[in-house]
């Protein structure tokens, strides 16, 4: 199930799964991701190659691999996160709750934890997803409503246990 990347976006040789009946979430697929890039000497370096997979909602995805097995441009390119640069090739498919995913889709918000992401040892969880609500939610939203934001990942991610606790630093 985890395989992905094709040479050109082709139709699926079976169907996506079914739209989730969860109400709470989005179910994403992909099929047949493929990244390259070529390189200065002009060869062609393969980063993914025929990878898919499916993300459920109410449920945990890990991706791992070894350093240098492209999981991090696997989520660039699920969160559509990729600079156009010349001599890079994306192909492959994208499902939200078994439909492709369209430009209009594209333009859903989306993201991920990234593997530099920090987090601030002296503040709580709660602490922390209101400065990043207060810098990454839009302007016009007014605060009140970016706290509620903040209260409701709490619920979603079941953190109320945690979330007046120090992040703290392993150092």
């Amino acid at each position: 199930d985890e395989k992905m990347l094709s040479k050109s976006p082709s139709p699926l040789l079976s169907s996506p799964s079914q739209p989730s009946h969860n109400q709470h979430g989005l179910l994403l697929e992909w099929r047949d991701v493929q990244c390259s890039v070529k390189t200065w000497a002009r060869e062609t370096k393969t980063i993914l190659n025929g990878v898919s997979g499916r993300a459920r909602p109410g449920r945990v995805l890990a991706i791992m691999g070894p350093s240098g097995s492209g999981k991090t441009t696997l989520l660039n390119a699920l969160a559509a996160q990729m600079e156009k640069q010349p001599g890079l090739v994306l192909q492959g498919e994208v499902y939200v709750n078994g439909e492709i995913c369209n430009r209009s889709m594209a333009s859903m918000r989306k993201g991920f934890v990234r593997q530099e992401d920090t987090f601030y040892s002296q503040m709580t969880v709660r602490e922390t997803l209101r400065f990043v609500a207060r810098l990454r939610l839009s302007p016009e939203v007014p605060y009140a409503d970016k706290m509620l934001v903040v209260d409701s990942l709490i619920n979603k991610f079941s953190l109320a246990n945690c979330a007046d606790t120090i992040i703290g630093d392993s150092a």
